[in-house]
């Protein structure tokens, strides 16, 4: 039921369907799991991201559009140009439900146009056409445009200029902003470039059938109460009226807010960027497909309605200096519009800005010159000047531009770090140096575990086994698809799966098939970028400089690398990998794996 895979060859100009194997599914599920299964099979070693041989992937899961809360969700899967890894970035909105309903549960995107082209789904109807006159375009406008062309009924993935100019933090936009509905981003590390080196600059899709559900009657009896348990909880009440900015005031006050490029971990004055004031500058909310946590919170963005989270206000914000929500949702906009990850594209930034501050750079904007990080950030996008020098990512720029500057070049594996200082949250600390995709903060969440005291703040006990088993749990949900944010009993999802997609799957196997994800992935990124102890890092700022901590900074706090290496060794033991964090022998085998 559900194993449909439509395979677009824009090399050859032709499409044709597939069906996945049903012991693929069983032990991948969908979403991030099928995305290393099938990648791992198509990719030849060692393929540059950029080449034409490199694959495209669209996954949705066994629940993408059914009446499970936050269905809407799914996953780009590719390898990626910033960090030569796999990388899955997730999206929601409303174009996954919309695939599945013209027939697919996978769009793999094979070769690469002859010219600019998109590609237009239309139930069992697929068309490559000509978009020579759409290169070029923003995001807002190049969605208009194609459904202009296509349907209004059309959801639309596209990149903007940053993907056409190959930008490694190159982003694919699902919908617009301006929609009434959540449009999504899939943001991390670069599947817009991939897109854009196939000369591929949108797809759009149009779905009229049904998604089929082996029991519609028993899945809704579940996921109604799924629902309305979740519409209990006052975590969702908080996320429904300002979203994930709930996050910044708790995380400036704990020291954990990064500022100034990762040199202080709170913003003084805070007020400008807290959830109240992105409460008051809020237009309208909106939310993802059959979502009830309506998170989305769009605001003025000098022109442009702008979605607004908590990371954009993290690291556009308070890592550059950035106090004002309306200045900050400007920003925002200029990234969305030229298809740029907000995470990455405010530490390039705020790189800049301290290569300012040290007479490094003089061309670049000070911190808290809200005009000049426009300016740059859309140079950034265009390649030009300064922005040149920057576009490749911060780990790229401290090699070009040398004279030290890789002491604060803030990236783990080449990718940039979300809004969490790691020495103020040491369980980030080992979560980013271990993601599978880079500096992630999805993979395993841990600062609420240690503000709560369920972990230790400030020490190693726990944190290996919280990190790791929290890795295979979030591998897992990212496969079915479901959303970070849904609070739910893991137990339910047994149920869901058979009643949805006749899969059968007891709690040893749906935990079992989160590791071997994870421990898939790890075997890609060995063997496509040689990955190993070496890389499983943190930046050099965060083993050096000691962070200065609320109120006023007088008090600092610092990760002894000699406890970070502790927490590592544990983690690899735990993972049943050597102690170069290659995984064993015996762990692959029973994970049905091979090297």
């Amino acid at each position: 039921m559900y194993c449909r895979m439509l395979v677009v060859d824009l090399s050859m100009e032709r499409s044709w369907v597939e069906e996945i194997e049903e012991e693929a599914i069983k032990k991948y599920i969908g979403g991030k799991g099928l995305g290393i299964y099938l990648l791992d099979k198509m990719l030849p070693k060692g393929t540059p991201p950029l080449e034409k041989e490199n694959v495209l992937l669209f996954l949705t899961g066994p629940l993408t559009g059914t009446s499970f809360p936050t269905s809407g969700r799914f996953v780009v899967a590719t390898k990626s140009p910033l960090t030569n890894m796999y990388v899955d970035s997730h999206a929601g909105g409303h174009f996954a439900p919309a695939m599945r309903r013209a027939g697919f549960e996978v769009l793999v995107i094979k070769g690469r146009a002859s010219k600019p082209s998109y590609i237009w789904i239309d139930d069992d109807r697929i068309e490559i056409r000509e978009a020579q006159h759409l290169w070029g375009m923003q995001v807002d406008e190049t969605v208009e445009a194609v459904r202009n062309e296509t349907s209004h009924e059309a959801h639309v993935a596209t990149i903007g200029p940053a993907g056409e100019n190959l930008l490694p933090i190159a982003t694919i936009t699902f919908d617009k902003d301006s929609d009434p509905w959540r449009a999504g981003v899939a943001g991390r590390a670069g599947t817009g470039s991939v897109m854009g080196s196939k000369n591929l600059k949108a797809v759009a899709l149009r779905g009229s059938k049904s998604i089929p559900i082996k029991d519609e009657t028993n899945l809704r009896k579940l996921t109604s109460e799924i629902a309305r348990l979740a519409m209990e909880s006052p975590a969702i009440h908080r996320r429904r009226t300002v979203g994930t900015s709930a996050l910044v005031e708790p995380m400036s006050r704990t020291g954990i807010l990064p500022s100034y490029n990762f040199r202080q971990g709170y913003f003084h004055p805070i007020y400008g960027l807290t959830s109240a004031n992105l409460r008051y500058h809020t237009k309208r909310d909106v939310a993802c497909f059959n979502c009830p946590i309506v998170c989305g919170k769009i605001l003025d963005g000098g022109g442009k309605d702008t979605k607004v989270e908590y990371e954009s206000i993290a690291l556009l914000g308070s890592n550059d200096g950035i106090g004002s929500m309306p200045e900050l949702a400007k920003a925002i906009s200029v990234c969305n519009q030229m298809g740029m990850d907000t995470i990455s594209a405010g530490g390039i930034v705020a790189f800049a800005m301290e290569c300012k501050d040290r007479g490094i750079l003089h061309e670049a904007p000070s911190f808290g010159d809200a005009e000049g990080q426009r300016k740059l950030l859309e140079d950034i996008a265009f390649r030009r000047g300064l922005g040149a020098i920057l576009a490749d990512g911060v780990k790229e720029a401290s090699k070009r531009i040398g004279k030290g500057t890789e002491e604060f070049a803030i990236e783990v594996k080449g990718l940039e770090l979300p809004g969490y200082d790691p020495r103020a949250t040491w369980g980030m600390a080992l979560a980013y140096a271990t993601s599978d995709r880079g500096g992630c903060h999805q993979r395993a969440w841990t600062v609420l575990a240690e503000l709560d005291g369920i972990l230790p703040r400030f020490g190693t006990e726990g944190i290996a086994l919280k990190v790791k088993t929290t890795q295979d749990e979030r591998a897992a949900a990212f496969s079915l698809v479901v959303c970070d944010f849904l609070p739910y009993d893991q137990n339910v999802i047994y149920p869901c799966l058979e009643h949805a997609a006749g899969l059968e799957m007891s709690e040893k196997e749906y935990l079992e098939a989160g590791e071997r994800i994870w421990n898939h992935i790890r075997m890609f990124n060995i063997r496509e970028a040689n990955i190993s102890r070496k890389d499983d890092y943190l930046p050099k700022r965060m083993y050096h400089d000691p962070i200065p901590m609320p109120p006023r900074g007088e008090d600092k706090v610092s990760l002894p690398k000699e406890l970070f290496d502790k927490m590592l060794d544990e983690y690899y033991m735990l993972r049943g990998w050597n102690e170069d964090g290659i995984p064993e022998e015996g762990t692959l085998g029973r994970l049905g794996l091979s090297w």
